[in-house]
């Protein structure tokens, strides 16, 4: 395979595809969401978008961050949206600079007391009191967090994920004469009968143990055309006739449901070798396993829902080298179960949080909605926004 060889053409090659097939949707707090982008020097964009993620986060530190937002709040370029996002987050920030403490109870397995420790000493700015207790009205926090809805939201974080991914994939599939391939394995086989469900112009395919090269060129026509040009050679043995192989014409996407064991060789005989002009996705299930994140590298362009703090000091330097990822993930999902309901307890009603687990939406009476951005990985291993 001809991994670093195809590195570059990736990179220059995959900017437009990606952008096309995400302009039928903006993601949550994307600058198209936030700013009337048109004409506009998107650079310029960008920084203060960033600004108003790190706000979200409801880390205030000062003052002058908070002057900086009011001062953009004023700003022609916002959309009606961005203001009251801004406006909202103003409001709320002088909730929070009430003094009280935010008293939260919890009933959670032991393995699990360190990690509430933990994210509640990274909020220590909210000034929150944990006690840990099974009376009546104790929040409960399951066995499998990643799995199960968290108290107040309205679905687990594996859910959420998988909706956020697969917004993506089949936006335009059910209208357009354009087809998904969806590669999965055994585990996932619940999910891929889902999908075929729910779309239109879906493909399904099922790994199990064959060649990962093989496989690949299997389903995307390669062989089909192979062997055809090998007919024609033997017909025509004096004409030179070059071929290139081309998949076919009719598949947009790909998306993996894989383990990373199989997805670390087969995502890269489908990406590298065949597919460059072809989107490929897959849930954050692929690489929840992985211990170096180093290895993220194999699935360069690869689209993925990932969290907005991925990677960030708190992923890097409170874990030990032998935490996977999914660990990491657990302790993203109690962080914002600690942070929206010590919001929730100092008065504020609506909000939107950049959260570690995803962007969060809470509203009065409501569950929290949950959107994770979704991301790509370019040649260093590192998560870009499309």
């Amino acid at each position: 395979m001809l991994l670093n060889n195809c590195a570059t053409s990736i990179n220059n090659n995959l900017e437009q595809s990606i952008s096309n097939n995400y302009s039928s949707f903006d993601q949550a707090l994307s600058v198209n969401k936030l700013f009337y982008a048109e004409n506009k020097d998107k650079n310029e964009l960008k920084v203060d978008r960033e600004l108003i993620l790190e706000a979200l986060k409801y880390e205030f530190s000062d003052t002058k961050e908070l002057n900086t937002l009011i001062t953009l709040s004023q700003s022609d370029n916002l959309r009606p949206y961005g203001k009251k996002v801004i406006q909202d987050l103003i409001k709320n920030n002088n909730l929070l600079l009430k003094q009280n403490y935010a008293s939260l109870n919890f009933n959670v397995d032991e393995g699990y007391k360190d990690l509430f420790l933990q994210a509640a000493m990274n909020l220590k700015h909210l000034k929150i009191n944990l006690v840990f207790d099974n009376n009546q009205n104790a929040f409960i926090v399951n066995s499998d967090p990643l799995n199960e809805n968290l108290p107040g939201f309205c679905e687990s974080f594996q859910t959420d994920q998988l909706n956020s991914i697969e917004k993506a994939i089949f936006a335009n599939n059910d209208i357009e004469e354009t087809e998904t391939l969806v590669i999965f394995e055994n585990t996932f086989r619940n999910k891929q009968s889902e999908i075929k469900k729910l779309h239109r112009n879906i493909r399904t395919i099922l790994y199990t143990d064959q060649q990962y090269e093989i496989f690949a060129s299997d389903n995307l026509g390669i062989t089909e055309n192979l062997v055809r040009h090998k007919k024609i050679d033997a017909l025509l043995p004096k004409i030179n006739i070059n071929n290139t192989p081309r998949i076919r014409n009719d598949v947009k996407n790909i998306y993996f449901l894989l383990s990373y064991e199989n997805a670390k060789g087969l995502v890269p005989a489908f990406r590298y070798n065949y597919s460059l002009d072809l989107n490929s996705y897959a849930s954050i299930n692929l690489i929840e396993n992985i211990n170096d994140v180093n290895k993220i590298v194999d699935f360069e362009s690869l689209i993925m829902p990932v969290p907005n703090q991925f990677r960030d000091n708190i992923f890097i330097n409170q874990f030990s080298d032998q935490s996977n990822i999914k660990n990491r993930l657990i302790y993203d999902n109690l962080h914002d179960l600690i942070l929206i309901l010590a919001l929730k307890d100092k008065g504020i009603k609506n909000a939107i949080v950049n959260g570690r687990s995803g962007i969060l939406f809470l509203n009065q009476d409501q569950c929290i909605l949950r959107e994770l951005p979704l991301k790509r990985i370019n040649a260093d291993g590192r998560f870009m926004l499309p």
